[in-house]
């Protein structure tokens, strides 16, 4: 570990280093590599002036070799005299493999180019052909630079990539860095295939060809021995690119089972500037996106009943409705005003609070949703927007099990020294416009008619009749095998006609003294 803390520090150099070595090994890969040339007059006079000019060749192609380092040298002080948080810094570290590799055979150029200008005037003194003098030469640096470079690029890269970017930058995104062309998958398949396949085979066509057209002899096989080197290095290329994308994969297959399964806390953290990284990151803006949506989900499911929820996020979010049948509650508390009135504030909406959570149990397990909390009292809707044909039974059901959560209610607040509580319920079934009602930039899911302004006046009776549970003889039809108690036939303000009123005998409430 403290190895790879001193390697990452220090890695500019390390890949420095790294390139020189790709470099030496294409030198002394020179004596293998090398083009097969006639025997002849010309050859020999080349030689001959070689021989003469050795001290100033080999000086100038030492200079030449010294070009990579200089210009690698420049590259990384161009960014590291920048703060770590600039864009500048963080896109050298990023491309400094392909940087750093299309540098390093900067003095394969130069010397090719120093060359050619030698046998030039080599030319110009002798008055004799040099073809075949230049082409193998020519093939011989295009070789020797595609040797070089490929050791260096997919060197620095693995090591980039597995090691230095993931402890540099721990939370990766770096796929908005200015890509270099050679980093898209694209253009690394492309490299890929000429190095694994093309540089081999082409540079034992070529050698075969100028042996048998020269008539020279293959000594000791060294054509097919860097023949099968190259193909070595081809196979150890297709290993290195195989892990590119298969850890990356791998990582996004794993995240995508976790998002799946609900889990949205997640970083996948991918260290590369290609496509790979791209989707990565665009995997963790998912992520954020999906856990945004969720939260917002979550949070709208409590502020409206998840039934409305889910109904509006189906894209019903029209201003409009429709006629539906529908059983309507509405639950009171009695003397809420005296009650509050000697508690703080904020006891009072804990107390609320508490209260609501048990109503809204007992509502939602018989496919009720609470429409709105008015005050201390409660409109809650069976039949819509979830449809039942049973809404009338729904309705009276859950009626009956919030008397019996309002006795376990009042022990507890007995014991904390709280007042109990007493309330009434009025019940009944009709039509209502049901749908999203208000402004086109402002709406809520309600339900709007007679029935409602029924259902709301026969709470109020509960009071008159000392009932806590009021049912209209249209909900009371529509409850089959259930006998309830007629209590009166009572006029309804708003209404012409009459409204008969019943309710049943199983009132948890009459030994606890919560009776209205």
């Amino acid at each position: 570990m403290k190895f790879k803390r001193f390697f990452v520090k220090w890695h500019v150099y390390f890949y420095g280093l790294i390139c020189i070595l790709a470099n030496v090994l294409a030198v002394l890969s020179t004596n293998i590599s090398g083009f097969p040339m006639p025997k002849s007059e010309t050859l020999d006079l080349w030689e001959e002036f070689l021989g003469a000019h050795e001290k100033i060749i080999s000086t100038l192609s030492l200079l030449c070799y010294f070009i990579p380092v200089i210009l690698c040298v420049l590259y990384s002080m161009k960014a590291f005299r920048r703060k770590p948080t600039d864009k500048e810094y963080i896109k050298v570290r990023v491309h400094i493999p392909g940087a750093f590799a299309l540098r390093g055979i900067a003095g394969w150029i130069c010397n090719l180019l120093l060359e050619t200008t030698f046998l030039i005037y080599f030319k110009t003194q002798h008055n004799v052909p040099i073809t075949f003098i230049v082409i193998p030469s020519l093939a011989s640096y295009i070789f020797l630079s595609m040797f070089s470079f490929t050791l260096t690029y997919f060197t620095l890269e693995t090591l980039n990539r597995n090691v230095v970017l993931p402890e540099i930058y721990p939370d990766g995104n770096i796929s908005g860095t200015e890509r270099m062309s050679v980093s898209s998958i694209k253009n690394m398949f492309l490299f890929y295939f000429f190095s694994a396949s093309v540089f081999p085979v082409s540079f034992l066509i070529i050698r075969i060809f100028c042996t048998k057209h020269y008539n020279i002899e293959i000594p000791d096989y060294s054509d097919f021995i860097y023949t099968g080197l190259l193909l070595f290095i081809g196979l150890i290329l297709t290993i290195l690119i195989s892990r590119f994308f298969q850890k990356p994969l791998q990582k996004l297959t794993d995240s995508a089972n976790q998002i799946s399964s609900g889990n949205y806390d997640l970083k996948t953290v991918i260290c590369s500037n290609d496509e790979m990284g791209v989707l990565g990151d665009s995997f963790n803006s998912m992520a954020r996106s999906l856990k945004e949506k969720e939260f917002m989900r979550d949070t709208f499911g409590k502020i409206v009943t998840p039934q409305i929820r889910d109904y509006l996020l189906n894209e019903n979010v029209a201003l409009g409705g429709e006629t539906v049948d529908v059983t309507v509650m509405f639950c009171d508390i009695r003397g809420f005003t005296s009650l509050s009135e000697n508690m703080e504030p904020e006891r009072i909406v804990s107390f609320l609070n508490e209260y609501f959570t048990g109503l809204e149990k007992c509502i939602a397990s018989h496919n009720g949703v609470i429409n709105k909390y008015i005050g201390d009292a409660v409109m809650a809707l069976f039949g819509a927007p979830v449809r039942t044909k049973t809404h009338a039974k729904d309705a009276w059901l859950s009626a009956c099990d919030m008397r019996r959560e309002l006795v376990e209610m009042n022990k507890k607040f007995s014991q904390e020294g709280l007042p109990e509580i007493r309330f009434g319920i009025g019940l009944h079934t009709g039509s209502v416009l049901a749908g999203n009602i208000g402004a086109t930039n402002r709406m809520e899911y309600t339900v709007i008619g007679d029935t409602v302004n029924t259902a709301s006046r026969i709470e109020g009776l509960c009071k008159i009749y000392k009932k806590d549970l009021l049912i209209s003889e249209s909900t009371a039809k529509e409850i089959q095998g259930q006998d309830f108690a007629f209590v009166d036939e009572s006029e309804i303000r708003g209404r012409k006609e009459k409204v008969r009123l019943f309710t049943d005998s199983g009132n948890p409430l009459e030994n606890h003294g919560a009776n209205p």
